[in-house]
């Protein structure tokens, strides 16, 4: 039973990211990734990682604190990929090593600052030179349609921000922010802060 009900709120999940074009979003971000085949890819809140299909064959690590959205993961791509259920820490890089891409994709509207701040800094520690981490989160922006702002009010997230906030969180840490809105149209209704980070600021 516990299995099916995994199985379950993952389904639920997934068909809710679909809805509001959250999907599509994240294809973009796999894009700016750019991932290529044998790199080894960190991914931090990935849920049930609907979106590894995208990803050349690589070494993928996906982390995320919902038991039941890794225990999906796992059942559909673990022979794709490690699966963890608990919050990326210190040991994990420290054992893991360092990646040629991060992921963060819907996780920093969850956080406050301070922790923001913290995930960030130990990303940093867990990238290889030259590595890029892409992350997207749930904004509110000027010109902002009111569908898009009516579902980012709805967020589950607690910290949904400005997208300058966003920014000028990642610009603390890194010396290399690109930015772009995802989303706010007819297949994608939801908006989505997009940012690509490069040359983090301790290793310049």
């Amino acid at each position: 039973m516990s299995a099916w009900l995994d199985r379950a709120q993952a389904a639920l999940y997934v068909l809710s990211q679909r809805l509001v074009g959250a999907d599509l979003a994240r294809e973009q971000c796999v894009a700016a990734l750019a991932p290529r085949a044998g790199q080894r890819i960190l991914d931090i809140g990935c849920g049930p990682a609907y979106y590894l299909n995208a990803l050349p064959p690589c070494e993928y690590h996906g982390f995320d604190t919902d038991r039941a959205q890794i225990a999906a993961a796992r059942e559909r791509f673990g022979d794709r990929g490690t699966f963890y259920s608990e919050p990326y820490m210190s040991s994990h890089c420290e054992q893991l090593g360092q990646f040629d891409g991060v992921m963060l994709l819907g996780l920093l509207h969850h956080l406050d600052d301070a922790e923001c701040k913290s995930l960030l800094e130990l990303v940093v520690r867990s990238m290889k030179p030259g590595a890029r981490v892409v992350t997207l989160d749930t904004a509110f922006f000027p010109g902002q349609s009111g569908l898009a702002a009516a579902i980012a009010r709805r967020d589950r997230g607690k910290f949904v921000r400005p997208a300058e906030q966003f920014r000028s969180m990642a610009e603390g840490v890194f010396e290399r922010v690109e930015t772009r809105i995802v989303g706010d149209t007819l297949r994608m209704p939801a908006s989505h802060f997009m940012m690509v980070l490069e040359r983090p600021r301790s290793a310049s």
